[in-house]
C-alpha cells in the first residue's frame, strides 16, 4: 500500500536555497578556474569540483529530509551514499575542467554536458538508491526521465552561462541571476525525481546498525559543513579575483608604459624563447607588426647562420643563470637588413619561483658603434703617430673640434688638449698635478664613474651627458677607449668628448616645428567646419522659410514671419561670405580699395541709426562721440570703412550683455594724418593667451561646438588686414576679462574740402521656391535643433506634409521625448548645447533604441557623413533643407 508522503515547507526552501548557493559558488569558481594557471588551476579545479559536488549533494540530502513518511525510520547505506558524494564532485570536476579551457568547441561543450547531466542524476538516484528503510519504491519512468532531461538542461546552462560570463563586463548581475535558475533547476530535478518514486511500505525490509541513521542533529551536521565549505570557496574566489584584478591594472600599465617607449624594442619571450608580446619601439627598428611576429621564436631575429646552432637558447641560459645578461650582437630586420644591436635579456619568475618567460631590450647602435669604430680607429692612429713624433700628435690633437685627454689607471692625466683644458678652465701644467676625480670634483664624478670602472675593465664606452664649466653648459658625446699593456692588463684609458648641443638644438626644433604645424593643421580644420556650420545654419533658414512663403498653404501672418527670418539669415549669410571674399582677396593682394570723398558725420549717423535698434534690443547703452578736431570730410573708402566699424562695433554689442558700449572718434595725435575710432565695452573682456592670436587667421578664442557666442572668428583679422590698406590698423588698446576691452581703429583721411556722398548698398538675395509637399500623414517625426528658426522650417515643412511633430531644443531633452514617445523617426541636429547630437544618438543606441534617426546638419563635407553613419544615424541630410529630399528620406527609410 502506498505510504504517506509529506513536504516540510521549511527543508524544501532550505534546499533550493542550498542549490541557489551550490550554483553562485560554481560560477564563480569556474571563473576563477579559468583565470589560473599552473597549480594554481588545479587546486582551484579540485576545490571547487569538491564544494560544488558537496553543495548539489547537500541540496539532495536536505530534499530528501524534507520527504516526511509519518511512522518510518529512514537510513542511509554508508558506502552507496559516498558513491552518490563522489558522483557529484567527478561530474562538477568535468563542467570546471571544461570551462576553464581558453577555446571550448561545441563537442566539448555537449560531451561533458551529458556526462555532468548523467552525474547529477545520477547522484539522485544512488542517493535514493542507498536510502534504507521499511518500504520499497515503485518508479514512474516518465517523470523519471523528465527529471534527467531537467538535469541535462541545468548542466547545459552551467556550463553556457559559465562561459559566456567570463568575458562580460556586467559578469557580478547575470551570474547572480543565473544563479537563481540554475538553483531552482537543480532542485526542480530532484523534487520531479521524489515525484516520480511511490513508496510502498514492506515489512520484508529494515534497516541495519551499520546503516548511517537520519536525525535532526545529522541535518544541521550536513547543512552547516556544508554552508561552511561553499562560503569559504566562495572567500576564497573573491579574493583571487581581487588579487587578479590588481595583478591585470598593473600589467595594464606597465603595458602602457612599456608601448610609449619608441627607441628601443621591448619584448617578452615565453621559456621556450617564443615572442608573446611586442612594442611599437620593436615594430618601429625590426619591421615587423604585432600579429606578423607574435608566437614567432625569437631566433627569427637571428642571422641565418646562427638560427639552427643554438645561439638564441645559449643566451637564454645565460641570462637565467646570471640573473641579467647583455651583450652587442647582429641581428636581423624583417627587411634581410642587418645591424649591430646592445641587447639585456632579464629571466622572468612567477611568485613561486617559477620560470615564466624573458624579456629583452634592444637598442639600435650600429650608427653608435660606427662611428665608436671610426673615434677608436682615429685615436689608435693618433697613439702610434704619437711615439713617432708626440710633438705632431700634440699639434693634431689639439686641432682637434673636441675635448682629448689621456690617463693612466690610477686616473692620473698623461695629456689633455687644449680644449680638454680650456673647458675646465685649467692648464697643461696644472691639469698634470691633478687625478680626474679632483677635476671633475665630488659633484660630477659619482656620474662619470660608473663609466670609468667599465673602461678599465677593458670596455669600450660611450655616453651622453650634460655638461656645465664656468657658466658654459654643453651636452657631450663621451667616448672611453681602455689602453692595455702587452700582457692584455688595462694601462689606462682616453677620453674623448664632442659638444653635440647644435644636433640636440635641431633636433629639439625640427620636433617643434612638426608640433607647430599640427597645430596649425588642427586650428584650421576647426575654423573649416565651424566656417561651414555658420553658412549653412543661415543659409538653411533663408532656402526652407522661401519655399514655406511660396506654398499656398501657408497663412498670410506666417509669411510675414518667415520673410522678417529669411531677411535676418539673408544678411548674416551676406556678411559671412562678403568676409570670406574679402579675406581671400586681401591674402592674395587683390582687395581694391577706393578712395573717395565721405561725409564722415553722415556715415557715422547711418551707423548709429542702424545699430542703436540692437543696442536697444539688448537693454545695451550705446553713445558716439565725435572730436571737434574731425575734419567733415575725409577721402577714403566708404564701403571699406563701415565694413570696419561695423564688425568692431558688432563685436562689442554681441559680447556685451549689460552696461555700455562708447564710440569716440578723434584725430591722432600721434599721426594728425589718421583718424582713431576708439570702441570701449563693458562686456566679457579678453584672457591674455586669447588677445595673444586674436589677430590670427584661422583662429578663434573659442571652437567648440557648444559656443555660447557664434561667428566664423574673421571679422577682426579681416578688419585689421583692410584697415592696413586704407592706411592704418586695428588693435586692442586693453582688455580685462568680465570688465571690459577697448579696441582701436584707425586710417589715414586725406581730407578734402568736399565730396560726394556714399556709394549704395550691394543687392538683396533672391527667395528661393519651393515644391509641393508628398503625404506624410503616417508618420510621427521628433525634431531636435537648438535654432528656433530651424524648428519652425522644419516643423512647418512637415506638418505642410501631413505628418505629427514634436519638437526638441537640445539633446539631453531628445533622448527624453524619443524614449517616452511612439516616434516613428528622428531629425537631429549635431552642434546643439548641454549634449550635441552624436553624443545624444550614443546614448539612444545604448539604451537599445532602434527606430531611424536622421543627422540634420550644416556639416556637408564627406567626413561628417561617415562620421554620422560611423555613430549610430541611419542617414545624413544637410542644411539648407533640400524639401524633395527630406521627404523623399523619411518615406523611405521609414517604409
Amino acid at each position: 500500500m502506498p505510504m504517506e508522503v509529506r513536504y516540510i515547507p521549511s527543508l524544501v526552501a532550505l534546499s533550493v536555497a542550498v542549490a541557489i548557493l551550490a550554483s553562485y559558488v560554481a560560477l564563480n569558481l569556474a571563473h576563477s578556474v579559468w583565470q589560473s594557471r599552473g597549480r594554481a588551476k588545479f587546486w582551484w579545479l579540485s576545490s571547487g569540483a569538491l564544494a560544488m559536488g558537496v553543495g548539489i549533494w547537500s541540496m539532495h540530502f536536505i530534499g530528501m529530509l524534507a520527504c516526511e513518511m509519518p511512522g518510518m525510520e529512514m537510513a542511509y547505506d554508508k558506502p552507496l551514499m559516498i558513491l552518490s558524494i563522489m558522483v557529484a564532485v567527478l561530474g562538477s570536476a568535468l563542467a570546471l575542467y571544461v570551462v576553464s579551457q581558453a577555446e571550448v568547441t561545441r563537442t566539448a561543450l555537449a560531451v561533458s554536458g551529458v556526462a555532468m547531466a548523467a552525474a547529477i542524476s545520477g547522484m539522485h538516484y544512488i542517493g535514493m538508491y542507498s536510502m534504507r528503510m521499511a518500504a520499497r519504491i515503485e518508479w514512474n519512468y516518465p517523470l523519471v526521465a523528465l527529471s534527467i532531461l531537467i538535469a541535462l538542461a541545468a548542466a547545459f546552462a552551467a556550463l553556457n552561462i559559465s562561459i559566456r560570463l567570463r568575458q562580460t563586463p556586467e559578469r557580478q548581475r547575470l551570474q547572480l541571476a543565473a544563479s537563481v535558475v540554475m538553483g531552482i533547476a537543480i532542485a526542480g530535478m530532484h523534487y520531479v525525481g521524489m515525484l516520480a518514486a511511490t513508496f510502498v511500505h514492506d515489512s520484508r525490509l529494515e534497516v541495519h546498525n551499520s546503516n548511517l541513521l537520519v536525525s535532526d542533529g545529522l541535518t544541521v551536521v550536513v547543512t552547516s559543513a556544508t554552508l561552511f565549505i561553499l562560503g569559504l570557496a566562495l572567500a576564497g574566489s573573491l579574493g583571487q579575483r581581487l588579487w587578479s584584478l590588481r595583478d591585470r591594472q598593473n600589467q595594464e600599465k606597465y603595458r602602457l608604459l612599456v608601448e610609449a617607449i619608441k627607441d628601443y624594442a621591448i619584448y617578452i619571450l615565453d621559456p621556450q624563447g617564443r615572442i608573446t608580446t611586442w612594442n611599437s619601439g620593436a615594430e618601429r627598428i625590426l619591421g615587423y607588426g604585432y600579429n606578423e611576429i607574435i608566437g614567432r621564436h625569437v631566433s627569427t631575429l637571428f642571422p641565418e647562420d646562427h638560427r639552427s646552432d643554438g645561439t638564441a637558447l645559449e643566451e637564454l641560459r645565460l641570462a637565467k643563470e646570471t640573473g641579467h645578461f647583455e651583450l652587442n650582437a647582429i641581428r636581423v630586420r624583417k627587411d634581410g637588413s642587418h645591424f649591430w644591436a646592445n641587447l639585456v635579456i632579464d629571466p622572468l619568475y612567477d611568485k613561486s619561483g617559477n620560470l615564466t618567460g624573458f624579456s629583452k631590450v634592444m637598442r639600435d647602435i650600429t650608427q653608435a658603434r660606427s662611428l665608436n669604430e671610426q673615434l677608436e680607429q682615429r685615436v689608435q692612429e693618433r697613439t702610434l703617430a704619437l711615439q713617432q713624433s708626440e710633438s705632431q700628435l700634440r699639434t693634431i690633437a689639439n686641432a682637434m673640434p673636441v675635448l682629448v685627454a689621456q690617463l693612466d689607471r690610477d686616473q692620473r692625466f698623461l695629456f689633455a688638449n687644449d680644449m680638454f683644458c680650456d673647458w675646465f678652465s685649467t692648464t697643461h701644467a696644472a691639469i698634470a698635478q691633478v687625478s680626474f676625480k679632483e677635476l671633475l670634483n665630488d659633484y660630477r664624478y659619482p656620474q662619470n664613474q660608473p663609466y670609468i670602472e667599465r673602461v678599465l675593465q677593458g670596455e669600450v664606452v660611450t655616453y651622453e651627458r650634460k655638461s656645465t664649466s664656468g657658466g658654459r653648459t654643453k651636452i657631450l658625446n663621451v667616448t672611453m677607449l681602455p689602453e692595455f699593456e702587452s700582457d692584455g692588463r688595462v694601462k689606462g684609458f682616453i677620453v674623448v668628448a664632442g659638444d653635440v648641443s647644435n644636433y640636440k638644438e635641431i633636433e629639439a626644433e625640427l620636433k617643434l616645428a612638426k608640433e607647430a604645424a599640427e597645430i596649425a593643421n588642427s586650428t584650421k580644420s576647426a575654423f573649416l567646419a565651424n566656417m561651414s556650420h555658420e553658412i549653412r545654419t543661415p543659409l538653411g533658414a533663408v532656402m526652407g522659410f522661401s519655399e514655406l512663403i511660396a506654398s499656398d498653404e501657408t497663412p498670410l501672418s506666417e509669411r510675414r514671419k518667415m520673410i522678417d527670418i529669411i531677411k535676418r539669415n539673408g544678411k548674416l549669410l551676406s556678411t559671412i561670405i562678403n568676409d570670406i571674399l574679402d579675406l581671400s582677396k586681401v591674402e592674395a593682394g587683390k582687395l581694391e580699395i577706393e578712395r573717395v570723398p565721405v561725409p564722415l558725420a553722415g556715415l557715422l549717423d547711418e551707423l548709429k541709426a542702424l545699430l542703436d535698434l540692437e543696442a536697444s534690443n539688448k537693454d545695451i547703452r550705446f553713445t558716439l562721440t565725435l572730436a571737434d578736431d574731425v575734419p567733415p570730410m575725409i577721402h577714403t573708402d566708404p564701403t571699406r570703412l563701415r565694413q570696419i566699424l561695423l564688425n568692431i562695433i558688432g563685436n562689442a554689442m554681441k559680447f556685451t550683455p549689460r552696461g555700455t558700449v562708447d564710440i569716440q572718434v578723434r584725430r591722432s595725435t600721434e599721426h594728425p594724418q589718421k583718424i582713431h575710432f576708439e570702441i570701449s565695452d563693458t562686456g566679457t573682456g579678453i584672457a591674455a593667451e586669447q588677445a595673444e592670436r586674436l589677430f590670427s587667421p584661422f583662429t578663434q578664442a573659442d571652437t567648440t561646438t557648444t559656443r555660447r557666442f557664434g561667428g566664423t572668428g574673421l571679422g577682426l583679422v579681416l578688419s585689421k588686414k583692410l584697415a592696413n590698406s586704407m592706411g592704418g590698423d586695428v588693435y586692442l588698446a586693453k582688455s580685462t576679462p568680465e570688465v571690459g576691452s577697448t579696441f582701436v581703429i584707425s586710417i589715414a583721411h586725406g581730407e578734402l574740402p568736399s565730396g560726394p556722398g556714399m556709394p549704395p548698398e550691394p543687392p538683396r538675395p533672391a527667395l528661393a521656391a519651393g515644391g509641393p509637399p508628398n503625404d506624410l500623414s503616417h508618420l510621427k517625426v521628433l525634431v531636435v535643433d537648438d535654432s528656433p528658426d530651424n524648428l519652425i522650417l522644419i516643423e512647418s515643412l512637415l506638418r505642410l506634409s501631413g505628418a505629427k511633430v514634436s519638437l526638441a531644443t537640445n539633446g539631453r531633452e531628445a533622448i527624453s521625448r524619443a524614449l517616452e514617445g511612439a516616434h516613428d523617426v528622428v531629425l537631429m541636429d549635431l552642434q546643439m548645447p548641454e549634449m550635441d547630437g552624436y553624443e545624444a544618438t550614443r546614448e539612444l543606441r545604448a539604451r537599445g533604441y532602434t527606430r531611424p534617426i536622421i543627422a540634420l546638419t550644416a556639416h556637408a563635407m564627406k567626413e561628417e557623413r561617415k562620421r554620422c553613419l560611423g555613430s549610430g544615424f541611419d542617414e545624413h541630410l544637410t542644411k539648407p533643407i533640400d524639401r524633395r529630399l527630406l521627404i523623399q528620406t523619411l518615406t523611405e527609410i521609414t517604409c
